[in-house]
């Protein structure tokens, strides 16, 4: 049997450049998922399933290309086109990759490539930021989900396909590559430098003193074990109270690394199900005992961005009503991804299943809720100012009694966070307010409240 993976993302195209440096990318391991179609003995097709006469068809249109086309086409060429054409027709999400796609790819899921660094689907015809990487030439030039690409160094894109448009993007770390974006009514040209990409898909930092920070780009094969790593270094210095996983802008990635993430906050329920035309392949993914934050509050942090394994997660916490998801409406894609390498190279990637949160339902095309709904807001400086109080005003009367008041519960946050990331600022509130409610209390059900500034 030939190795698959398991892939639960967008359409992904990190914009990349060779790196001759890089050696050679061996078969990725086995997944739970396997593609059983791609391993059928070909004597086991019955001639009957077989369209000839498809098939004749094609071998004309084959032959009459390559007597009567104005120019000269070559014959792989030729066939690979008609191959991403059977595929790319399917769904958004099907497609193959030749030899250097394939490896690029596989070098994408290890998060070491080099580029611009964004995240590309198709809506509707047009080429679309899904995300930009943190830290990548895209990220800091300010390209954001929800970006339409119209032009790469002056080619129109509407037309291609993701590969095609990749190839665009393709270039050596030190090149520039030109880019006209449409956001809205704008348009806006933007200039960036490729260069070396390594992705770090988990990091972490303290908010407060009691409430820490979890930021998880994509899901890697050891963003589990990252994970892990930075929240047991955190329960070393500080006494965590909760904690905020921020998924904005997560495209998704491999499905046993979300599960394996779901599974670190889950004492035990559902995570996933997985379901597809192959009643023997379908499968429910659930939790082992152990709580890695004790029960300590989570609140998930989702944008338009958000996407595939990241939903899962989401999903999984939410209808365990282990985390309470905060933001905006998420991506919607829910459906499973298998790689399967080809006898004579390359591979194909092909939707094989839909999957399901726990609570039975599909967010495919819908996405998930969040039970706190905020709008991408920010706030200026008069609005993010403390307020006053009678201590604050000068010459005030002193308090005549020897106990202090009880002092507020204070999230120590710095009047900073505010301005910088208003959903981050109100999703540590909420958080806050978490912390102080007695522990049974049950998770509350979804509203759509949208906080005001």
């Amino acid at each position: 049997m030939r190795p698959t993976i398991c892939f639960l993302a967008l359409a992904i195209n990190l914009a990349f450049a060779q790196n001759t440096e890089t050696p050679p990318i061996t078969n990725p391991e086995p997944n739970d998922l396997v593609l059983t179609s791609l391993d059928d003995d070909p004597a086991d097709v019955k001639p009957d399933d077989i369209p000839f006469d498809a098939l004749q068809t094609f071998v004309d249109v084959f032959d009459a290309i390559k007597q009567n086309y104005v120019e000269k086409i070559d014959n792989k060429m030729l066939i690979e086109n008609a191959i991403r054409g059977m595929l790319t027709r399917l769904d958004p999400h099907s497609s193959y990759m030749n030899d250097s796609e394939y490896q690029t790819f596989t070098q994408e899921s290890e998060g070491q490539y080099a580029g611009i660094g964004v995240v590309l689907d198709i809506k509707a015809g047009s080429i679309r930021v899904v995300s930009a990487i943190d830290g990548s030439p895209a990220a800091k030039a300010g390209i954001k989900s929800g970006d339409i690409i119209s032009q790469v160094n002056g080619q129109t894109v509407s037309e291609l396909s993701l590969p095609e448009t990749s190839k665009l993007l393709d270039g050596e770390a030190g090149t520039t590559v030109t880019l006209t974006v449409q956001r809205n009514d704008a348009v806006q040209q933007y200039s960036l430098t490729r260069a070396l990409i390594q992705t770090n898909s988990v990091s972490s930092k303290m908010l407060t003193p009691e409430y820490a920070y979890i930021r998880i780009t994509q899901f890697q094969d050891d963003s589990n074990e990252a994970l892990s790593k930075e929240i047991e270094s955190l329960q070393v210095k500080y006494t965590l109270n909760g904690l905020i996983i921020d998924l904005r802008d997560n495209p998704g990635g491999i499905l046993d690394s979300a599960i394996d993430i779901a599974d670190l906050f889950l004492d035990d329920g559902e995570i996933v199900s997985i379901r597809g035309r192959i009643p023997e392949e379908n499968e429910n993914f659930h939790a082992q005992k152990g709580d890695i934050l004790n029960k300590k509050p989570i609140v998930i942090l989702v944008n338009n961005g958000t996407a595939s394994a990241a939903e899962i997660l989401a999903g999984a916490l939410q209808d365990n009503h282990r985390a309470l998801v905060v933001g905006q409406q998420t991506f919607g894609k829910g459906s499973v991804q298998s790689v399967a390498p080809l006898i004579h190279g390359g591979a194909i990637k092909l939707t094989t299943a839909r999957y399901f949160t726990p609570s039975g339902k599909s967010i495919q095309a819908t996405g998930i809720t969040p039970q706190v709904q905020l709008s991408p807001l920010s706030v200026g400086k008069t609005q993010s100012l403390p307020t006053q109080n009678e201590a604050s005003l000068p010459n005030h009367l002193p308090n005549p009694t020897k106990n202090n008041a009880t002092k507020p519960h204070s999230s120590d946050t710095p009047t900073s966070l505010a301005e910088q990331d208003f959903p981050l600022y109100e999703a540590l509130n909420i958080l806050t307010a978490m912390s102080i409610l007695k522990p049974t209390e049950e998770m509350p059900e979804k509203e759509n409240t949208t906080p005001q500034s």
